[in-house]
């Protein structure tokens, strides 16, 4: 059986998919460029009776520094087509840090809610 969380992660992963959007929740392959999509891992926010909640983190990273106002708009673009397909209205700007690379990237984060059933 798989966990809950597993589940609410792969949910996000096959939404992504079926629009177009590349994303992958395994970071020790994941590598931007020159922008790429990272599903982090669930925190459960709530439970009802057959039901849990979690909230994860889905990261937006450029693989380049936004010194250039196209390198910005790639990223916020990308940005704002997962927060529409994965029906979130926010994101925030953070940072991704890889074992790969000693600087941190750009990224923006989207916190997106996902409920799956207790039973999967």
């Amino acid at each position: 059986m798989t966990s809950a969380a597993v589940r609410a992660r792969t949910e996000l992963e096959l939404e992504l998919e079926a629009a177009g959007i590349e994303a992958t929740g395994d970071a020790g392959s994941f590598y931007p460029q020159p922008v790429g999509v990272l599903i982090g891992l669930p925190s459960l926010v709530g439970r009802t009776l057959g039901a849990r909640r979690f909230e994860i983190p889905v990261l937006v990273v450029s693989g380049d520094p936004l010194n250039s106002n196209e390198r910005v708009a790639a990223l916020y673009a990308l940005a704002d087509e997962v927060a529409g397909v994965l029906s979130t209205a926010a994101y925030r700007p953070t940072q991704y840090r890889s074992s790969e690379s000693p600087e941190p990237r750009p990224a923006l984060e989207v916190l997106v809610i996902v409920t799956v059933s207790e039973e999967g």
